[in-house]
C-alpha cells in the first residue's frame, strides 16, 4: 500500500528534473557565448541530451499528473503539464527549427514545472484537510 507522500515522489522527481532541464536549457547557451570552444564540442551531443531528458520527463510527469488528477481532479493542471511536455517534444524534434529549440524547451519546462508544483500544492491542501 502506497502512502501519499510515495505518490507525491513523482512531482517531486518531476520538479528536480524540470529544473535539471531548465538550468541545462540556460546554462549551455551562457557557455557558448562565453567560451566558443566550448560551442564545437557541445553542438554534437545537445540534442541526444535533450533526447534524453525528454525520455525521463515524459514518463515521471505522466505518472505523477495522472496520480494527481485522480487525487485532485484538476483539468487546468493537466493542461499545463500536457502542453509542456508538447512544447518540450516540438522543441527537441526541432519541428519549429532549432531557432526555436531554447525557447519551446523553457516555456515547456515552466509549465510542467507549474503543473507539479500544483499538484504538491493540492495535495498538501488536501493532506491538511483530512
Amino acid at each position: 500500500m502506497s502512502t501519499n507522500s510515495d505518490k507525491l515522489n513523482f512531482d517531486r522527481a518531476a520538479i528536480w528534473l524540470s529544473w535539471l532541464c531548465l538550468l541545462h536549457c540556460l546554462a549551455v547557451p551562457a557557455s557558448v557565448l562565453l567560451a566558443p570552444t566550448a560551442a564545437r564540442m557541445l553542438s554534437a551531443s545537445e540534442t541526444q541530451v535533450h533526447w534524453l531528458l525528454l525520455l525521463f520527463a515524459v514518463p515521471i510527469s505522466a505518472i505523477a499528473l495522472t496520480r494527481g488528477y485522480l487525487r485532485q481532479p484538476s483539468p487546468f493542471t493537466l493542461i499545463l503539464g500536457c502542453g509542456g511536455l508538447l512544447l518540450m517534444t516540438l522543441a527537441v524534434s526541432h519541428v519549429a527549427g532549432h531557432d526555436w529549440e531554447i525557447a519551446l524547451t523553457v516555456v515547456g519546462v515552466l509549465l510542467v514545472l507549474c503543473a507539479h508544483m500544483r499538484n504538491l500544492r493540492h495535495a498538501s491542501h488536501s493532506h491538511s484537510h483530512d
